[in-house]
């Protein structure tokens, strides 16, 4: 069997063919470090490049590459269309030149084609063919050792070729020792080291300090400052590939170990800063836990703060302000997030005269909101996902017109963050009394933006009204927008955690369809009651706030009684009911979606399934066929429905008499009637009246955080006479 442009078998360390990979789009940043590093003879490739060097420069490019995620050295190119002769070219390879049969070993297989189309069968035939190769030498076969072997052999397969290398960095070299397995999944730190090269940054850099505004677990920090004191990235690794290899020359290694720990810069002689905030506590303390990791404690500073209003030293400039923000998941996440990548660059523009921008993000029309034209961009790959990074140069040629005078948020903006703001102060003191997380703090106050914001415990959830044809679709979206950008700054609620949803009447199988998969869901408590909330999913959230204190006054009145929830949703107030000490609770809805998270908000609050009951119906059909008796009941209908799974047309100002009186035959003579609906212009029939005991708890069934809307719903409690 022939070779295909096999690399020289290796039997002089002095004459090595490697191959780097690295993440793509750094392929110029990796030969440039190479190439400072005197390692010149190069080649670039696809996310590579390929060197041949000596033993002391494959050494060299393992220690101080920050790029690099692995170091190969291919030892075959071979044709591979079955089985056989994958065997057959692993087996040519003379391996007791660079390793004995007591090594442990483990195969990496990538790739497949029509004859490997399995990576572990190429992964096993590659063993098996070592192992026998080993036998007829010695009698004796390596073990495998799939964590730690000492010698790691990669398979890749492309169409029918096959190339076998040995893996001397010997696991991805973007793990530099300092970061927690386990803990949050960032940015790779080569991917971090390179994009901050690609910005300049260099232990000579004209740059004074490095500022990331949302640093997340501080990867970009730990690799400026790592650069900036010039230690090795491969210094704190304790596991190589090449340690297992034959040729492995460990007093060679040693002294270039030992020259890496002399070049290193002390801290004293920095003459540069390194600044970081961001919101979330958990990523602070993770950034914390990796700067004292990589014994950069006291040289790296970050702040659990919005970068909006922290207090950061601006005295060393210029400054390179690096960031990772939030991508958006939804076209609402991205509403939400169009107006923190404006602050971001009014900010930059504020603090970093002369200064950098570098920002990575996958939304080309986000990086558009940045009011500075950028100089360039790298396409690259985080986590899978395509990103470019932008470099924005803060100068007066590339910052666009008007830009300096319009920092901070709109007048617009403003108006709104300063009613938010006088909301919240206003309902602070009934909240903190109440114990309330979940709550209205703005209701279409202020006509021209028509908008509902409820906060649901760190989350803010926007629901745009439906602006009237006459209004100018553009200028509805401004209003939008200037409501986006003033919740995280009134609210202090970071912008990841808005929500943007646009209203319209909804019908029939309309009103249960999902608008989202992301699965977003939280936890949130009412009154040592327990509720699974959806933010993005649906458009409604699984708990209707305004029903608070209807909830409240079930939950008041139920000891003892027989519950029966009409019209469920997802049983929130059977929930309220069974905390209240109800006997039994029957929710009955005709959603398959409601029904079934109603029966997950009973669980989740630990009722028992069998007096804690559910059913999917339509309630008029049911109530038709009912015959049990019930102490308390709730009825909240829809205005209106279509839906297929029921019998002609819900209308609840035409239909409401006949389900009133059929929920009025199921009602024991002392029970209780609380009949709900939401529809703006409803009337209830005088002959209800005049048949039964009602009165109308409207006024009492709303809290301060819908005073402003009255006709949000109404309610009556219905008693037989």
């Amino acid at each position: 069997m022939t070779n295909i442009d096999a690399p020289t078998q290796v039997s002089d360390p002095q004459d090595i063919a490697l191959e780097l990979t690295c993440p793509i789009g750094l392929e110029n940043i990796l030969e440039k470090e190479l190439h400072e590093l005197g390692l010149t003879n190069t080649r670039l490739g696809e996310a590579q490049v390929k060197l041949s060097t000596d033993l002391k420069g494959m050494y060299q490019a393992c220690l101080w590459s920050r790029v690099a995620t692995r170091v190969m050295m291919p030892l075959a190119t071979f044709k591979v269309t079955n089985a056989e002769e994958l065997y057959q070219g692993v087996s040519d390879i003379d391996w007791a030149e660079h390793m004995t049969f007591d090594n442990t070993i483990a195969i990496d297989c990538h790739g497949t084609n029509n004859a490997i189309r399995n990576s572990q069968f190429g992964a096993v035939k590659t063993k098996d063919a070592i192992a026998d190769y080993f036998v007829k030498k010695t009698g004796h076969r390596p073990s495998v050792d799939k964590q730690a072997p000492d010698l790691r052999i990669a398979l890749k397969i492309k169409r029918d070729n096959a190339t076998l290398s040995l893996d001397l960095s010997g696991e991805s070299m973007h793990r530099r020792g300092y970061r927690q397995q386990g803990a949050m999944a960032p940015l790779k730190e080569n991917l971090a080291a390179g994009l901050l090269m690609r910005a300049g940054w260099s232990k000579n850099s004209k740059f004074q300090q490095l500022v990331d505004p949302m640093c997340g677990s501080g990867t970009f920090l730990v690799e400026a400052a790592l650069i900036s004191l010039n230690i090795a990235p491969g210094s704190r690794r304790q596991y190589w590939g090449f340690k297992g290899w034959k040729k492995h020359d460990h007093r060679l290694w040693q002294q270039l170990m030992d020259l890496a720990k002399n070049e290193r810069i002390s801290p004293e002689d920095l003459n540069v800063r390194f600044q970081g905030t961001d919101r979330e506590q958990k990523a602070i303390a993770a950034a914390r836990e990796n700067i004292k990791r990589a014994g950069l404690t006291g040289i790296i500073d970050v702040s659990m703060s919005a970068f909006q209003t922290h207090d950061f030293d601006w005295s060393s400039q210029p400054s390179l302000i690096m960031v990772n923000p939030p991508y958006g998941e939804r076209l609402g996440d991205e509403m939400a997030l169009i107006a923190l990548y404006r602050q971001l660059g009014d900010w930059a523009i504020a603090h970093a005269d002369q200064g950098e921008l570098m920002l990575l993000t996958s939304s080309e029309n986000l990086a558009r909101q940045i009011p500075i034209r950028p100089e360039k961009n790298t396409r690259v790959l985080n986590g899978g996902l395509e990103c470019r990074a932008y470099r924005f140069p803060v100068l007066d040629s590339h910052i666009k017109a008007g830009s300096r005078e319009q920092i901070g948020l709109s007048p617009g903006a403003q108006m709104v963050a300063n009613r938010l703001q006088k909301n919240l102060k206003k309902l602070r003191k009934w909240l903190h009394k109440e114990q309330i997380s979940c709550y209205r703090v703005y209701d279409a106050d202020m006509p021209e933006y028509a908008v509902a914001i409820d906060i649901y415990n760190d989350w803010a959830h926007v629901q745009e009204y439906q602006a009237p044809k006459s209004v100018d679709e553009n200028k509805a979206q401004q209003r939008l927008f200037e409501v986006v950008s003033a919740i995280p700054t009134a609210l202090d609620i970071p912008e990841t955690n808005v929500v943007v949803k646009q209203r319209s009447r909804q019908s029939g199988k309309q009103q249960y369809e999902k608008v989202d998969h992301s699965q977003h869901e939280m936890v949130v408590s009412e009154y040592d009651c327990d509720f699974i909330v959806n933010l993005k999913d649906y458009l409604d959230t699984g708990l209707f706030l305004d029903h608070r204190p209807v909830r409240k006054l079930i939950q008041d009145r139920a000891n003892g009684v027989r519950f029966l929830n009409l019209f469920c949703y997802t049983a929130t107030a059977s929930v309220h009911a069974g905390q209240g000490g109800a006997k039994t609770t029957l929710s009955v809805d005709m959603s398959n979606t409601y029904t079934e998270w109603a029966r997950r908000n009973i669980e989740l609050n630990e009722f028992s399934e069998r007096d804690h009951k559910v059913v999917r119906a339509d309630c008029f059909e049911w109530l038709r066929r009912a015959q049990d008796e019930y102490d308390l009941i709730f009825m909240d209908p829809p205005t209106f429905s279509n839906s297929k799974k029921m019998e002609g047309v819900l209308d609840i100002q035409r239909d409401h008499v006949d389900l009133i009186e059929l929920a009025m035959a199921r009602l024991s003579s002392s029970g209780e009637l609380i009949f709900s609906n939401n529809y703006r212009r409803f009337e209830l029939a005088d002959e209800l009246i005049e048949r039964y005991d009602v009165t109308n708890v409207t006024h009492q069934s709303l809290d301060p955080d819908f005073e402003r809307n009255q006709k949000i719903h109404q309610c009556w409690v219905l008693k037989h006479k």
